[in-house]
């Protein structure tokens, strides 16, 4: 009887940084996934549960109608390190109690930016075809919540208990005003929020409901009407980088003095694009502007725009974890 022919498997051992090369593409690969996957088990409330009740078993996914997609989505997080599973339920792991802290970075882009996101090839041969409603404003408003709570937050409540100034603390581009109703109770103050969208503005309403020495108003913080003479120190967070022009910028901030005679120090919380001075970048913030058609200024446009308007920077803080982004304390 003949012998059959062994068949023989030849696997050569990677080397080192082959190995890591690999697990680098898989670790990219999966992340990028999983903040899709984030964002949706966000949206349906599963990482809420996630996060109050410390699991979620089966019997909870068999409320939805696609279990498949709720399940396939949780091995999917599994994949990045987000989730465990013991074969019933799924639980955060620490890494994925982190995230959940700052769920804000991962919405904020991928879900206020998503209809824009989608048309990126339309804006790469048509940049004019962008228009205000591919940005979910209300979904940027609360991500912005999130964003940011756990290290920009105390330091600006630290920066105006030092300040100790008399008198309204106005936020223009507040948002849903929630920062604004924190630092307002952690000075005793009383708070103006300007924000122009009406949507905006009606989600508002639950932050300061039971907080009366807040306000909130619409109107365009581009074309302020008003003179509000009872606002000593007024703060723009995220908001100036969208403004292209370097002189209409400091024309702006020039005319906050007309529009707050009374106002002793001017607060901007932003972030820079790189530079060489600032190599580093806010992750996904270049790619949501360019998709905008334009480029956001630098560190070194910034204190130009500063010093047009006359003012000087009386103190600047660099924010720690979240990369490129500066608290500028301004006087004139």
């Amino acid at each position: 009887m003949k012998k059959s022919p062994s068949l023989k498997t030849d696997i050569t051992s990677p080397n080192h940084n082959q190995v890591s090369l690999e697990k680098s593409f898989i670790n990219f690969v999966s992340y990028g996934i999983a903040a899709q996957a984030l964002c949706f088990i966000e949206e349906i409330g599963i990482l809420k549960i996630l996060l109050n009740e410390g699991k979620i078993g089966k019997e909870e996914i068999k409320k939805f109608t696609n279990i498949s997609l709720v399940t396939s989505t949780l091995f999917t997080l599994m994949g990045a390190d987000i989730v465990l599973w013991d074969g019933n339920d799924f639980y955060l792991t620490i890494f994925g109690k982190h995230i959940a802290k700052k769920i804000g970075f991962i919405t904020l882009p991928l879900k206020g930016y998503e209809k824009l996101i989608s048309k990126q090839k339309k804006l790469l041969n048509n940049p004019n075809s962008f228009v205000e409603t591919d940005i979910n404003y209300s979904t940027v408003a609360l991500s912005s919540i999130s964003f940011g709570s756990e290290d920009l937050d105390p330091l600006l409540i630290n920066i105006f208990k030092k300040l100790n100034y008399n008198g309204t603390i106005c936020d223009l581009g507040c948002g849903t005003g929630e920062k604004l109703v924190r630092i307002c109770k952690s000075t005793n103050s009383y708070g103006l929020g300007i924000e122009k969208n009406k949507d905006v503005v009606k989600e508002s309403k639950k932050f300061i409901k039971n907080f009366s020495k807040v306000e909130i108003i619409k109107e365009d913080i581009l074309k302020l009407s008003g003179v509000w003479e009872d606002v000593t120190i007024a703060l723009a967070s995220f908001v100036l980088h969208d403004i292209q022009s370097q002189k209409n910028t400091s024309k702006l901030l020039h005319s906050y003095k007309t529009h707050f005679p009374r106002m002793k120090f001017l607060i901007i919380v932003d972030i820079v694009s790189p530079s060489k001075k600032i190599p580093t970048i806010m992750p996904g913030f270049d790619y949501v502007h360019g998709l905008q058609g334009f480029i956001p200024r630098n560190y070194e446009e910034t204190i130009e725009v500063f010093e047009n308007a006359n003012y000087k920077v009386f103190q600047e803080i660099k924010v720690p974890n979240m990369p490129n982004t500066f608290i500028w304390i301004l006087q004139h």
